[in-house]
């Protein structure tokens, strides 16, 4: 639509519009203008003639009410208003049957108007022109009627004698000074019922000709708003209208005027997939030679685009995880090569789904998928909220990478582990089981690169801190745990109060000389199972202080009241089973106090 070109003094820069943009764009402009100006105009002396419409009928309604009213019960009971008034007297008063003969006049009022008004009532001025007092609110008597039958009454109903703050209404008060009849000049809104109303008074008077009080009258906006909204509906669709003539006036127009675009027809429909080189003539500087020049312009960069595409296709088919380019250090899946390879520290993550084997044979090929799918799409958002990388789905198992810290991976196990509770509630009501979901974090070392051939390539994590998190993730089966991590992960925690340990046991992998402890994360527990192994989480780690101490008969105490106290509690059993059968059978010379675990 537009194109920068260097003006004729050095440095200068003009922009130049193509003539079809330049009618499309003047068609649209004042189109716009003029059906916008006229549809305020429009709705502006729509909206002035209802409000005066309205205002006269407020004023007519007002003046029929002086007439229906009992103007001398109205003085009975102006005349016995005094200073703060018992509670028993205004009772009283809204009993009468002065109170019922004024009420009753001013709800036959209501009636000619039901739908818009919304509040009627008496009142007469005092001393202080900022405060008046109530004598007759329509609605009490109705109010007084709901409260009795047992019924909520939420509206603040004006009571007998009660004061009427009148500071912020002008017009009331120029009404009650001039003893005549008035109505407000604008709409006022309402933050408690939410609507607009508008006001208007009128003077009550005895046989005799003594001022007694006002009336006054509240009608809401509601005839007028659907006019309105009606008239605007109406324009908008007139607007609408316009536009598309505009719109349509203007592509004719621009054609017209730019006819010799046609010429280029014939290239540009030669132009496609297996045709790429083609190139427009440019034998001219008007229109249609600069169109040719921005058409040869985009077709030189389809052809690099659709090159670069076909390249990273071929990338693409070797399959090198986008995750991987910013750990390796590479800007594009085009710079990835065989062999690439780095090493950091990060922290390794991994989750199954405990006895999904059995679970999966009871579902068709279809479902399987489905399920799998399903519980993947609500852990996936987890782990990257958490700054993670997925580094593969191994079935339904997952293992994902954090490079920044290990409170990233902790974070995110504990994450996955609520969604799952909200996954298995969705799963109750589809009347599925629940499942449950192992998860092991470690940090260590990692070596990160490409593996496979120059056809076939993969992202590949090698590092025993791997090997360890996923024996990790199967040990919370023996532990009955949620998520297993290590002491060393712990150490590398930048924020050592955000999560809450307890500690499970000493492992050394098979073949190897060292010792890992292992550690509960309880945040990603049930509150009243965490708060319930937190109760006891002193006493079990004493209990555990006197098993790695040979004190066997007393910590076989402990656990054994530990596990009365939480049968569910995996951890006290395997330490209650193991204090048992050392009590019983004798410590053997080589015990070390460490369980060997197999490395997959």
């Amino acid at each position: 639509m537009e194109k920068r070109v260097k003006g004729t003094r050095a440095g200068t820069v003009k922009v130049v519009f193509s003539l079809r943009s330049k009618i499309i764009l003047t068609f649209l402009v004042v189109g716009s203008i003029v059906s916008g100006l006229l549809s305020y105009g429009v709705y502006r002396i729509l909206d002035a003639g209802l409000l005066r419409q309205m205002q006269g009928r407020v004023l007519d309604l007002a003046r029929l009410g002086t007439r229906v009213v009992d103007v001398e019960a109205l003085a009975r009971l102006k005349a016995g208003i005094g200073d703060k008034l018992p509670d028993d007297a205004v009772d009283r008063a809204e009993s009468s049957a002065d109170f019922r003969a004024v009420s009753e006049g001013l709800n036959r009022v209501r009636e000619v108007e039901p739908r818009l008004v919304h509040f009627i009532y008496t009142f007469f001025p005092t001393a202080d022109s900022a405060t008046a007092t109530y004598i007759v609110d329509a609605d009490v008597l109705a109010d007084r009627a709901r409260k009795a039958a047992g019924e909520t009454v939420k509206e603040d109903i004006s009571h007998y004698s009660s004061p009427f703050d009148v500071s912020d209404y002008p017009v009331a008060r120029q009404a009650m000074a001039g003893k005549a009849a008035m109505v407000e000049n604008a709409w006022s809104y309402d933050p408690n019922f939410k609507v607009n109303s508008i006001s208007g008074y009128a003077p009550l008077f005895s046989r005799n000709g003594e001022f007694v009080g006002m009336l006054g009258i509240d009608m809401v906006d509601a005839d007028v708003r659907l006019i309105l909204s009606n008239a605007s509906r109406v324009t908008l669709m007139v607007i609408a209208a316009a536009l598309a003539l505009t719109v349509a006036s203007s592509i004719f127009l621009g054609t017209l005027f730019t006819r010799g675009i046609i010429r280029l027809d014939r290239v540009v429909r030669t132009f496609d997939k297996d045709n790429l080189a083609v190139r427009a003539p440019v034998g001219s500087r008007d229109e249609v030679g600069r169109l040719s020049s921005s058409f040869n312009e985009m077709a030189e960069t389809i052809q690099e685009y659709s090159a670069r595409q076909e390249a990273l296709l071929k990338a693409y088919g070797r399959f090198v995880p986008h995750e991987l380019l910013r750990l390796l250090d590479r800007g594009s899946i085009l710079d990835v090569k065989l062999g690439d390879q780095t090493q950091r520290d990060m922290t390794v993550l991994f989750s199954d789904i405990r006895s999904f084997t059995r679970l999966s044979e009871s579902m068709t090929p279809v479902e399987n998928f489905k399920f799998i799918n399903s519980y993947l799409e609500r852990m996936g958002p987890e782990i990257r909220e958490n700054h993670g990388i997925i580094d593969k789905y191994i079935g339904d198992a997952i293992m994902a990478l954090f490079p920044v810290c290990p409170d990233d991976a902790i974070a995110s196990a504990v994450s996955m582990q609520w969604k799952l509770l909200e996954y298995n509630q969705h799963r109750a009501k589809s009347g599925y089981p629940p499942i449950s979901v192992g998860i092991g974090v470690n940090a260590g070392t990692l070596m990160l690169g490409t593996v496979g051939e120059h056809e076939r390539m993969d992202g590949s994590v090698i590092s025993d801190a791997v090997n360890l998190c996923s024996r990790l993730e199967t040990l919370t089966r023996v532990y009955g745990s949620y998520i297993l991590t290590t002491g060393k992960t712990l150490k590398a925690l930048t924020s050592k109060g955000r999560f809450t340990f307890r500690f499970v046991d000493r492992v050394r992998v098979r073949g190897r000389r060292e010792v890992v402890l292992v550690f509960e994360v309880l945040d990603g527990e049930r509150q009243d199972q965490r708060d319930l192994r937190l109760s006891y989480r002193a006493e079990l780690a004493h209990a555990q202080r006197m098993y790695f101490a040979r004190q066997f008969k007393e910590s076989l105490e402990i656990f054994t009241d530990l596990k009365g106290r939480n049968p569910g509690d995996h951890v006290i059993e395997i330490y209650r089973a193991r204090s048992e059968h050392l009590v019983r059978a004798g410590v053997p010379e080589t015990w070390e106090a460490v369980e060997e675990i197999e490395t997959r």
